[in-house]
């Protein structure tokens, strides 16, 4: 089984699953306790007005996290082996509250501007992931993303996909190596713990100028036992994400 595209409303497209025109991925694997999402935010250029990265994650009808939860996150300078992998060793990252990017008032966690890319690492557990077939995405960024779960690539958008191809892992600085991306604007929507309003839906089309870049994607899940590591984390990412955890 592979993953499919459920629905988008966006002002640029996403691969994902099966979609006219868009890439295979591999169907991830979810657990119990334990699942890692990996998230790449890649900027247009360091001279880009923003870059934000706003994830909403739902399983059988709940919000897993949302705006406003614990990540640990690091900013890029030089590729970093293995960090989209559950395994790899986060335990010198930052710590923040989502979403993480530039001090324009739709981030929680602010950093300065002239970033390439912010890679971040979501820690969650899933309740009855064994009864889940599919998870949904909703998203709101810029400039563009790709997402791994549990190491599986799931999405990338179609900015980075004519860049980089699937399952090739861009450069930390892949907009200044390979060109500028588009710029894309994410939503008018101030930062919140959540902001229910981000996810609101445009009616119209006159409403794309608040929901610019909402991607709402649909992927195809298996079921993998209790948790994607070999032993539980410890230390400070069981500390540092264990609220996020009790969700």
């Amino acid at each position: 089984m592979r993953s499919s595209l459920f629905r988008i409303a966006a002002a640029i497209g996403v691969t994902a699953g099966l979609a006219a025109g868009a890439m295979a991925f591999d169907t991830p694997t979810i657990y119990t306790h334990t699942n890692i999402l990996a998230a790449g935010n890649y900027n247009d250029g360091t001279g880009s007005s923003d870059l934000t990265l706003i994830i909403q994650l739902e399983a059988g009808g709940t919000i897993i996290f949302d705006e406003g939860v614990e990540v640990l996150y690091h900013m890029p300078t030089e590729d970093v082996d293995g960090w989209t992998t559950p395994e790899f060793d986060d335990s010198g990252w930052e710590e923040g509250i989502t979403s993480i990017g530039y001090n324009d008032g739709d981030d929680n966690t602010e950093v300065a501007n002239g970033l390439n890319s912010l890679y971040t690492r979501y820690n969650f557990g899933i309740p009855n992931a064994a009864d889940i077939k599919f998870i949904t995405l909703r998203v709101d960024y810029d400039d563009s993303y790709i997402f791994w779960l549990n190491g599986t690539e799931i999405a990338r958008t179609a900015n980075i996909a004519t860049l980089t191809a699937s399952p090739e892992i861009p450069a930390w600085d892949v907009s200044k190596v390979v060109d500028s991306m588009p710029d894309i604007e994410a939503t008018k929507v101030p930062a919140g713990k959540p902001n229910p309003d981000r996810w609101d839906e445009p009616v119209t089309p006159f409403e794309q100028d608040v929901h610019e870049t909402i991607h709402v994607i649909e992927i195809d899940v298996d079921f993998g036992g209790g948790t994607v590591l070999a032993v539980e984390p410890g230390g400070k990412l069981t500390t540092s994400w264990g609220s996020l955890k009790r969700r």
